[in-house]
């Protein structure tokens, strides 16, 4: 987790959570939260701001944040449960239902990841993982070239650096199309003061 948390975004799951008893779950939960919390393992923690997200988010990501990491279970059999084909897991003595919360959290997940979260999760990893690992490897290349060490002062700001150039270059083309938007009305204003010289 720790090799891939600077490359992704990384929500901590545990699979086939079914093998283990309530209990066990928790203990196991807490004991990964702390190894994470103790090796400083970055992870997307469903972030919210209290000031801009209305309180409907910040609930959600809460109670999202407390049920990490999510425990999951899969399954490759359906079974139809009230008319509804339903995919589960089966044991002798039972069933666990893959989309019932109560038996595991993929539906948290999915829901997360493919609905509420993917716009925040998509702009992590471009504005912030990907522009990290972009610098860094720009930086390593400068750098192999003079045979020296990287540092992470350094990278975070040729990474700041970066971005400032890209953002002068955006407010650059937008004072362009500004300017060209103010030459094509004024050239319009023209057309139609001659017109209506015209008219008279």
């Amino acid at each position: 987790m720790r090799r891939l948390s600077p490359r992704a975004n990384v929500i901590p799951v545990i699979g086939r959570s079914d093998s283990l008893t309530p209990s066990e779950l928790k203990a196991f939960k807490t004991r990964i939260m702390e190894d994470i919390k103790h090796y400083n393992i970055p992870i997307y923690n469903f972030p919210y701001d209290e000031e801009e997200d209305d309180q409907e988010t910040i609930q959600e990501n809460m109670e999202l944040r407390a049920l990490l990491p999510l425990a999951v279970v899969g399954s490759e059999e359906d079974v139809i449960l009230n008319g509804e084909r339903v995919p589960v897991r089966v044991y002798p003595w039972g069933m666990v239902e893959i989309e019932n919360p109560d038996h595991c959290d993929f539906m948290r997940l999915r829901s997360a990841i493919l609905g509420s979260h993917l716009n925040d999760l998509k702009s992590i990893t471009e504005d912030v993982l990907y522009e990290t690992y972009r610098t860094e490897k720009l930086s390593r290349t400068v750098l192999d070239d003079r045979q020296s060490q990287v540092y992470p002062d350094d990278l975070a700001n040729q990474s700041v650096r970066l971005k400032e150039e890209q953002l002068r270059r955006e407010e650059e083309k937008l004072r362009e199309v500004e300017l060209r938007v103010q030459r094509e009305i004024n050239e319009k204003r023209q057309q139609l003061l001659a017109k209506e010289e015209t008219l008279r």
